[in-house]
This record gives C-alpha cells, sequence and structure tokens, in this order.
C-alpha cells in the first residue's frame, strides 16, 4: 500500500495539493488512506459501504458513505482518486457516464482524476489462480473465480466459515470493459485522457496490459 501510494502522488507531485481537500472514491478497508494521507493530509475517505467507513482501518477526519456516481460535495476538488479497480464495479456504461459526468463536475479547472481498471488480459490470466483456498486465524476461507467471456463480467465467488461454523457467502461481479472504451465515455462527459500507463509504471499502456492506469483532466 505505501508504494501504491507513492505511485498516485507521482503521478500528480504537486505540493500545493497538500493544502487542499482530496478526495478518494470506494476507499474500501482504508489501507491506501492510511499512506495516501502522508502526501495529502486534507483526504476525504469515501466507500458505499457503511459498515467499511466505520470498521476503515485509517480514520481521516473526514469520511462519509456516498455513492461514486453520485457523491454530494459542493466544492471543487485538484485531485480525486479511485484504486482497487473500483470502476469495473460499474456494471454499465449508463453507470460509467453517471461516474464521469460527476467527476467533471467536481474536478477544479485543472485538476486530475486518476484511476485504475482491470482488462481482459488480467482476467483471463488470473482466472485460475483465483481458485483457491485456505485459513486466516481460524477463518476458513474458498474463492473461486470464474470469467465469463460472452458478458465480460468476472465473478468471484467467497465462501467464508467462521470459527463457530457460521458460513459467510458473497459474490463479486466486475465489469470488464474494452481498452478504448474508456475512451469513448471519458471523452463524452467533456473530459480527456492525459496520460494512461500500464500500471505501477509510467509506460503507455494498451489494450495488451493487464492493468491499466489513467490520469483524466477536464476539457476547458
Amino acid at each position: 500500500y505505501k508504494d501504491w501510494a507513492e505511485y498516485i502522488f507521482s503521478i500528480n507531485n504537486n505540493n500545493k495539493i497538500k493544502k487542499e481537500y482530496v478526495l478518494e472514491l470506494a476507499g474500501g478497508n482504508g489501507k491506501l488512506t492510511s499512506f495516501l494521507k502522508e502526501y495529502f493530509p486534507k483526504i476525504i475517505f469515501t466507500d458505499l459501504s457503511k459498515e467499511m467507513i466505520i470498521n476503515s482501518e485509517c480514520q481521516p477526519e473526514l469520511r462519509l458513505s456516498c455513492d461514486m456516481r453520485a457523491f454530494p460535495f459542493k466544492i471543487k476538488f485538484p485531485l480525486i482518486i479511485s484504486a482497487f479497480d473500483s470502476i469495473n464495479y460499474l456494471m454499465s456504461k449508463e453507470q460509467l457516464n453517471k461516474l464521469f459526468e460527476n467527476i467533471y463536475n467536481s474536478l477544479s479547472d485543472d485538476g486530475i482524476f486518476t484511476f485504475d481498471a482491470s482488462l481482459e488480459k488480467n482476467s483471463i490470466k488470473n482466472e485460475r489462480r483465483l481458485n483457491r483456498k485456505g485459513k486466516f486465524n481460524k477463518i476458513k476461507y474458498v474463492q473461486k473465480s470464474i470469467y465469463d467471456n460472452s458478458s465480460k463480467i468476472h465473478y468471484n465467488y467467497f465462501e467464508i466459515i467462521l470459527d463457530n461454523g457460521e458460513i459467510i457467502r458473497e459474490v463479486h461481479k466486475q465489469k470488464i470493459y474494452e481498452f478504448t472504451e474508456y475512451f469513448s465515455v471519458i471523452e463524452k462527459n467533456g473530459l480527456y485522457v492525459k496520460n494512461c500507463y500500464d500500471s505501477f509504471s509510467f509506460d503507455d499502456a494498451d489494450e495488451n496490459c493487464d492493468r491499466v492506469q489513467f490520469v483524466v483532466k477536464k476539457r476547458i
């Protein structure tokens, strides 16, 4: 997480941002946030899940539950961050459009939105590897991974067996969009791709990458 936070900071190495509010979308368990806070002290931590917000490892000054397609802020942000392939949980182009419309309305004129996305090669390569089971702190788990090439949806089925015998089952679905689809939706919403990198590098990305990192700005 430390290296991930450093990478995100290096994408827009601007010390002025340290004095401004930065927005993190779909922050999950807050582990990344705890390292991002070192670079962006006024970070606002958000996630759709209220439970995640309450139980997150990082407790920044400002945190709230909100949908990344309709966040409630009136201020403009110089930097908006989304990590963990969170954009792949938006299951339709309509939902993607709502996100980027929201981003356009919430970015300052010279602001940046950076997000990572998982591409099809990543699903194909890791589908079998993600079929696994194990035990951690007396909790057993089983994960089954299936990539549906026709619908372009990657399913991850989780079965968690607690120490008391209780079984929790979850299904995670991610939509795997074509590389070029992101560009068309971004452009449609008054934005443009300033850079697109092969994740965790500064090499130019293409459709053959596993994961990509977008750097998006407003078209003024």
